[in-house]
C-alpha cells in the first residue's frame, strides 16, 4: 500500500557509436526469457498550510533492476503540483505521471528512488489509492512476465548512445579567459579548444563575492580550475576590470540569467569558437557571499538545473531585498557551503540549509572561513566538491553521486561536515 518521502531536470551528454554487423539472412531460432516487476510505495505529506502541502513518494523497487521509471498515479481530490524535485511531472486533471531524473534513473532491485513536490489543495490532502512503476502497479509483491523472442539474422547497422561515465574532475584542459562577446558586463572562462571536449560544455553562471559587478580578478583561480574541468564559466566583471555601467555592493540576480542568455546567443553565432559546443540543457548558478545569494535568485528561472551558494544564503531580516522565503522557490538541487564557525555566513547558510525543499547538500569545512574555498587552502577542496556536484546533477555521472552523497566520498575526508537530504 502506499505511503512516501521526498527534485530538478536535465538530460545526460552522450556519445555515439556506432557497430556495423554482417550476417547472412538464415532463421537462427527462439529464446524465451523472463522479467519480475514490483514494486512499493511510501507516500507521506511531510508539511501542509492553508491551500497547500507538500508529499513524497519514495518507490521501493521489488522486481528486477529498472534504467529509467515512470511513477504515475491519480490524485482523489483536487490536488495540483507546482513544483517538484528527484525529477519532472506532467498532470492532467487528477492523473500525474512523474519520471526520473539524469541522475537518478537507475532502481536496483531493492533499492529506492524519491520524487517530491509541493502542490494545492482545497481540502485536507489524502493517499492516491494507487500507483504504478512503469505500468506495473505497486502493490508490494512482484508478478513474473515471459516473452519469447524470434531472430532472423540480416545485415544491420546499429547505433547507440552511451553517457560519458568518466568524471568530469578528472579533466585539465587549458583554459582561456576572455571577455564575452559584443557584452563587457561578462568574462568568460572555457577550455581553449573546446573541440577537444568529448562532451557538449555545461553552463555556470557566477556571481562575484561583494557583489563585484566590474572587477573578477578575485575569482579568476577557482573560475579557471572549475573551466579545466570541462565548463563554460560566465562570471560577472570586465575581463580586464574597467567600467561596465553596473553598479557593485548589491545583488543583481538579472546578471546571472543574462550571463545565460548571452551563452545561448553564443550557440548560435556565427563563427564563435563554442558555436554548437555548449549543453543548454545543462545549466547551473553559482557565487560566492553576496553573488551566492544572486545565484540563488537566478537559480529560480527554469533554464537553471542546479545552483551553488558558497558562504552565503538570504537573511533573516529580509536583507538586499530578498527574503528567505525566496529559498521555497528553487527548483533543482542546491550545495550549500560555509567554512566553519568563523565564516560570517556559518549560522545563515545552515538556516538557508534547513529551510530548503528540495534535494539539498550542506558541505562545511571548519578551517575555510570566508574565503577559504576563493582564496586560500581550501580552494582545490572546495571547487573539487563544487565540480562534483555539477557533475552529479547536470551529467548523472554515478562516480561523481557517490562522492558527493556516499558516507565514504567528501564525508569521509576531515574535517569535512556533510549532511544531505531530499535525495
Amino acid at each position: 500500500m502506499p505511503r512516501h518521502d521526498s527534485r530538478a531536470s536535465r538530460s545526460a551528454a552522450v556519445m555515439a557509436a556506432v557497430a556495423l554487423v554482417a550476417t547472412t539472412g538464415a532463421l537462427i531460432g527462439a529464446q524465451s526469457a523472463s522479467a519480475a516487476a514490483g514494486c512499493r510505495v511510501d507516500y507521506s505529506v511531510a508539511s501542509q498550510w492553508p491551500g497547500g502541502f507538500n508529499a513524497t513518494a519514495v518507490v521501493t523497487n521489488l522486481g528486477d533492476p529498472v534504467n529509467g521509471w515512470r511513477l504515475s498515479w491519480t490524485f482523489p481530490g483536487d490536488e495540483r503540483i507546482t513544483q517538484s524535485w528527484n525529477g519532472t511531472h506532467t498532470q492532467s486533471g487528477a492523473q500525474v505521471t512523474a519520471t526520473n531524473a539524469a541522475w537518478n534513473g537507475g532502481i536496483a532491485t531493492g533499492a529506492t528512488a524519491s520524487f517530491g513536490f509541493n502542490a494545492t489543495s482545497g481540502s485536507r490532502p489524502t493517499s492516491p489509492a494507487v500507483f504504478t512503476l512503469n505500468g506495473t502497479a505497486c502493490t508490494g509483491s512482484t508478478t513474473t512476465t515471459s516473452t519469447t523472442t524470434t531472430t532472423t539474422t540480416s545485415t544491420t547497422t546499429t547505433t547507440t548512445t552511451t553517457p560519458p561515465t568518466r568524471p568530469m574532475i578528472e579533466n585539465n584542459f587549458s583554459v582561456t579567459r576572455e571577455g564575452a562577446y559584443g557584452d563587457n558586463r561578462f568574462t568568460v572562462f572555457r577550455p581553449s579548444n573546446p573541440q577537444a571536449v568529448d562532451r557538449p560544455l555545461p553552463v555556470l553562471a557566477f556571481g562575484n563575492g561583494a557583489c563585484a559587478h566590474t572587477d573578477n580578478s578575485e575569482v579568476t583561480r577557482i573560475l579557471t580550475f572549475v573551466a579545466s574541468k570541462g565548463f563554460v564559466v560566465v562570471d560577472t566583471g570586465s575581463v580586464d576590470g574597467s567600467a561596465n555601467g553596473v553598479p557593485s555592493g548589491s545583488p543583481i540576480p538579472s546578471l546571472l540569467t543574462d550571463a545565460i542568455t548571452w551563452a545561448e546567443r553564443e550557440q548560435n553565432r556565427s563563427g564563435a569558437v563554442l558555436r554548437q559546443r555548449l549543453d543548454l540543457t545543462g545549466v547551473a548558478t553559482a557565487g560566492h557571499s553576496c553573488g551566492g545569494l544572486e545565484a540563488m535568485v537566478a537559480a529560480q528561472d527554469r533554464r537553471v538545473s542546479g545552483v551553488v551558494s558558497l558562504n552565503s544564503g538570504f537573511f533573516a531580516d529580509g536583507s538586499f531585498g530578498y527574503p528567505r522565503s525566496e529559498l521555497g522557490k528553487l527548483h533543482t538541487p542546491a550545495l550549500f557551503m560555509d567554512g566553519g564557525s568563523s565564516d560570517i555566513a556559518y549560522a545563515n547558510n545552515q538556516a538557508n540549509y534547513d529551510l530548503a525543499t528540495v534535494p539539498a547538500v550542506l558541505a562545511r569545512h571548519p578551517q575555510a572561513g570566508h574565503t577559504g574555498f576563493i582564496t586560500g587552502s581550501q580552494l582545490t577542496d572546495g571547487m573539487t566538491t563544487v565540480v562534483q556536484f555539477l557533475d552529479m546533477v547536470l551529467n548523472g555521472n554515478e562516480t561523481a553521486r557517490a562522492y558527493v552523497l556516499s558516507p565514504s566520498g567528501l564525508a569521509a575526508k576531515a574535517p569535512w561536515v556533510v549532511a544531505k537530504k531530499n535525495f
